[in-house]
């Protein structure tokens, strides 16, 4: 918190997963709360997804389809349908410069 600007008027956070699936529920969790504080035009959480690129990788594709697991878990918690079932998007080194926050949810892309 003490590296990010607090004069300015959003903050774009990221999250960023190997899997397709914590990084959006994170995603709409945290728009929950948002939402819960008056926040929304303040907080814009996103999510993408990075992989290994390996011949034995179970991962999903990037740019895939939401896992239903996931899905489920969104119902469950009331949070965004539509967030939740949406495509995934695979991370680009692009967004180091984009989002305010960038947070990766495995610790084996941190």
């Amino acid at each position: 918190a003490g590296d990010l600007d607090a004069s300015r008027f959003h903050f774009q956070i990221l999250f960023v997963d190997n899997d397709n699936f914590h990084g959006r529920i994170a995603e709409g969790m945290l728009a929950k709360i948002a939402e819960y504080n008056d926040a929304l035009c303040i907080l814009f959480p996103y999510s993408a997804t990075i992989t290994e690129i390996s011949s034995e990788s179970k991962a999903p594709t990037l740019d895939s389809a939401a896992p239903e697991g996931a899905v489920e878990i969104c119902d469950l918690l009331g949070l965004c349908s539509t967030t939740c079932s949406e495509d995934g998007t695979s991370f680009n080194l692009s967004y180091l410069d984009q989002y305010d926050l960038i947070i990766a949810l495995d610790e084996d892309i941190q």
